[in-house]
């Protein structure tokens, strides 16, 4: 029997999301061409657009018009392709930039995954280990095409989350800051940059690290930083001042944050503080950002254990691993500042 619904507010909405998987291959496929790029200088006629991105010309046509449908470029009658505001985000050097984001969250590994969501809902397990028979960062090492995506999109965050720590965070009582997990050093060049006599000490697997020398030396860091190779499984650098785990709890369950945790505690001194970046989900549903619960079903599909946790939570990991209660501080963007100390 069907159930005739009364007036027809929301549908729209709800038959967009049904096809947004659409519309994310499309903006994936403007970005591998870097359209909004082209276009940044003035309107391209479509034809030249083809000729410079190595396209078919009918069918690039055509992407520009559906896309221009949702506010994403302009098309003109004549094939004159323009910038909009919302297609302006999918520039390389747009500040936040989308460019990477469009690009990564449609890797195979991303798209085939989550292809498999039921898996998850149905078995309790992780439909990216069931659909390529490794973890996700085992995938990553042998995928470096992918991997260099991940570390782009992480660098280049559209959230602008390291900019939102450093203002909302006082460090400037802290010599030593160690970034534990810290990849290729995005969160640590935000806070020395903002403090000219801090350093800052890098950890991180050896392949993850090796990008960052480059990087570092590109701000003028690299006497000011020192970098470690390792595993936050194991022993960590001792000394800092402050230790920042910046979206890493999340890559991992209950047991697995628990030692990485108490690692952090083995590491730091008694005056130390521990800085963990990450979403902090409501207790109840819908009173905040549910782009936190979108990123909780992705850590679901992409990782054995992975989850975004509440505030309730993560006061339970920190108080078995040698912590203090957490002090939630809120930036402008999705992510919270976690900040705890030994007890």
């Amino acid at each position: 029997m069907s159930h005739q619904i009364t007036g027809i507010e929301g549908f729209n909405n709800v038959a967009l999301l049904v096809r947004a998987f659409q519309l994310s291959r499309m903006l994936q496929v403007a970005t591998s061409l870097d359209l909004a790029g082209r276009v940044a200088d003035g309107p391209q006629p479509v034809t030249q657009l083809a000729s410079d991105c190595g396209a078919n010309p009918d069918m690039l046509l055509r992407l520009c018009r559906a896309l221009a449908a949702f506010g994403i470029f302009r098309v003109m009658p004549d094939g004159q392709v323009s910038q909009t505001s919302h297609s302006a985000w999918l520039r390389k050097d747009a500040e936040p930039t989308l460019y990477y984001a469009a690009r990564y969250w449609t890797t195979r590994g991303n798209w085939q995954a989550w292809a498999n969501l039921e898996y998850a809902v149905r078995t309790g397990e992780s439909p990216f280990r069931e659909t390529f028979g490794v973890a996700n960062f085992e995938y990553l090492a042998a995928h470096p095409y992918e991997a260099s995506l991940f570390d782009l999109f992480m660098q280049h965050s559209p959230d602008d989350r390291h900019a939102a720590v450093v203002e909302a965070y006082d460090f400037s009582n802290a010599r030593l800051v160690v970034d534990v997990g810290g990849g290729t050093g995005a969160l640590l060049t935000a806070i020395l940059i903002a403090h000219p006599d801090m350093k800052g000490l890098l950890f991180d697997q050896e392949a993850v690290v090796a990008a960052a020398p480059e990087m570092l030396r590109g701000f003028g860091l690299s006497e000011r930083c020192r970098i470690e190779a390792g595993s936050f499984f194991e022993a960590l650098p001792k000394g800092g001042d402050i230790y920042t785990l910046s979206q890493i709890l999340h890559d991992w369950n209950d047991e697995r944050c628990l030692t990485i945790l108490s690692n952090c505690r083995e590491a730091m001194g008694q005056d130390a503080r521990l800085l963990v970046i990450e979403r902090v989900l409501d207790e109840e549903p819908g009173q905040t950002n549910p782009m936190s619960y979108l990123a909780d079903i992705h850590m679901m599909v992409n990782f054995d254990g992975g989850r975004e946790r509440t505030e309730t939570e993560f006061a339970g990991l920190f108080t078995r691993s040698g912590f203090s209660a957490p002090h939630v501080l809120q930036t402008r963007s999705p992510f919270y500042i976690i900040e705890a100390r030994p007890v």
